[in-house]
C-alpha cells in the first residue's frame, strides 16, 4: 500500500496529505444561504475522529456516488482548516478537513478492524434479533450484549 499520513500528522500548512480514513457517519446539512454541504466524521487507524466537509460546489457530485459510511478510503489533496467557531463540531480534533477542486477518495480495503464504537439507539438493541446480540467489539474489548431493565 501507498504511504500515508494519519489524521494526528495534518497541519493547516499544506493541502498535499493523503490519509486513509474509515467514513463513520455522513449526512447533508443545511447552510444559512439555502445550500446544503455534506459532513462526514472520519476516523483513520488510530482511532483519530475528524470532521470533513464536502461544499456544495460542482465537484460534490464526483463523491456522491460511492461515498458510504462504514467504508474505508484514500483521502487526497485536501484542505486542513482551523474550525469555525460558529459551525457546530462533532470531534474535538483541533483542525477540519475541506474538500477541494484537487481532492480525491478512493475505496480502500479495511485498514484495521476497530469498529470505532459505533454507538446505536437504545430501540435498536430492545428489539435486536438473536443473531444481532452476539457482541461489541472495539480497540481490545469486548463484550455481550444484554438487555437492561
Amino acid at each position: 500500500m501507498e504511504p500515508h499520513h494519519y489524521l494526528s500528522d495534518l497541519n493547516v500548512h499544506s493541502t498535499r496529505w493523503s490519509v486513509h480514513v474509515k467514513i463513520l457517519s455522513m449526512w447533508k446539512e443545511p447552510l444559512v444561504s439555502g445550500r446544503v454541504e455534506t459532513r462526514m466524521i472520519l476516523a483513520d487507524e488510530k482511532a483519530n475522529r475528524i470532521d470533513a466537509t464536502i461544499p456544495n460546489r460542482y465537484y460534490n457530485w464526483n463523491f456522491q456516488g460511492f461515498l458510504k459510511p462504514g467504508l474505508w478510503f484514500r483521502l487526497s489533496n485536501f484542505e486542513v482548516l482551523r474550525p469555525q467557531e460558529k459551525k457546530t463540531r462533532y470531534c474535538c480534533f483541533p483542525v477540519v478537513i475541506k474538500c477541494i477542486a484537487d481532492t480525491t477518495m478512493w475505496p480502500i480495503s479495511v485498514v484495521c478492524p476497530y469498529s470505532f464504537y459505533d454507538f446505536v439507539y437504545p430501540e435498536t438493541v430492545e428489539f435486536a434479533q438473536e443473531d444481532e446480540k452476539e457482541f461489541v467489539t472495539g480497540k481490545g474489548f469486548s463484550s455481550h450484549i444484554f438487555t437492561v431493565s
